[in-house]
């Protein structure tokens, strides 16, 4: 799961979104990112929406890339993204039923720009699949142990829902179809590195997911994991999590381009 990547918040976190945004622009690095999405293949799946258990951890040309879509939102899907996005970060540990930020009606609402991530599950090889599988699904309960200290209980449906990959996706024939997905990961690292330093580049690389970017931007890289045990607290001894992440982002100052209102409102 993306948050259990906490300690790695920083780096990224202290640059300004929109300067970024500008500078991404000027080197044509969203053109870029689009053409590496354009070279994977075409793809069918059944649909069911299960490898959208949870925000996916990006690079940070895409975080980018997604926060200028947001910016582009009315006021109130705007607001909606927020909540969504703060409300996973920090109870998606105690809630089960959680899902990716973006996922609506079994519909992801931000498909073209959906991150290398997403467009890489069911392409690995088994093997591949496999073992990251039992990776993340130890980390998982490794860092459900880790709250629990904290007197906070992870729900074992939380610690098993960890999916890497699955074998429903094929090409239009019905056949298997797998690629390079390093490959694939480090030619958007190296995007990356024209905006961040390259021991930042390799530090993050696509570990975080964007609940985790927004909020080290909007509270810094220490306070995070903080913020996120003492609310799951909170929240454990009867508080309503809805009310919390109100709270939170009352006292909250998202990156301008997430809340700026551009002049053409995008609600597709």
């Amino acid at each position: 799961m993306p948050a259990r990547h906490a300690n790695l918040l920083s780096g990224s976190a202290d640059l300004d979104p929109a300067r970024s945004t500008r500078r991404a622009e000027r080197h044509g690095l969203f053109r870029s990112l689009e053409r590496i999405y354009a070279d994977l293949p075409d793809t069918v799946c059944e649909n069911c929406a299960r490898c959208c258990f949870e925000s996916p951890g990006i690079f940070y040309v895409e975080y980018l890339h997604a926060l200028d879509l947001i910016g582009r939102y009315a006021e109130r899907r705007r607001e909606d993204t927020a909540r969504r996005a703060f409300g996973e970060l920090l109870f998606s540990w105690v809630e089960p039923e959680r899902t990716c930020i973006f996922l609506q009606s079994q519909r992801c609402t931000i498909y073209d720009r959906r991150p290398l991530a997403c467009r890489l599950f069911g392409l690995v090889p088994a093997p591949e699949r496999e073992r990251a599988e039992a990776e993340a699904r130890l980390a998982a309960r490794q860092e459900a142990r880790r709250l629990q200290q904290f007197g906070i209980d992870v729900p074992e449906a939380v610690v098993r829902r960890s999916l890497t990959s699955c074998d429903k996706v094929t090409d239009a024939a019905g056949r298997a179809v797998t690629v390079d997905g390093e490959g694939y990961a480090a030619r958007v690292a190296r995007l990356d590195a024209v905006l961040l330093p390259k021991q930042t580049v390799i530090e993050e690389f696509c570990f975080r997911s964007l609940p985790e970017r927004l909020a080290a931007a909007a509270f810094g890289a220490e306070a995070v994991d903080g913020m996120r045990t003492q609310l799951l607290r909170r929240a454990q001894a009867g508080a309503s999590a809805e009310e919390l992440v109100r709270l939170v982002l009352r006292q909250t100052r998202l990156p301008r381009p997430f809340l700026a209102q551009r002049r053409r409102a995008h609600d597709g």
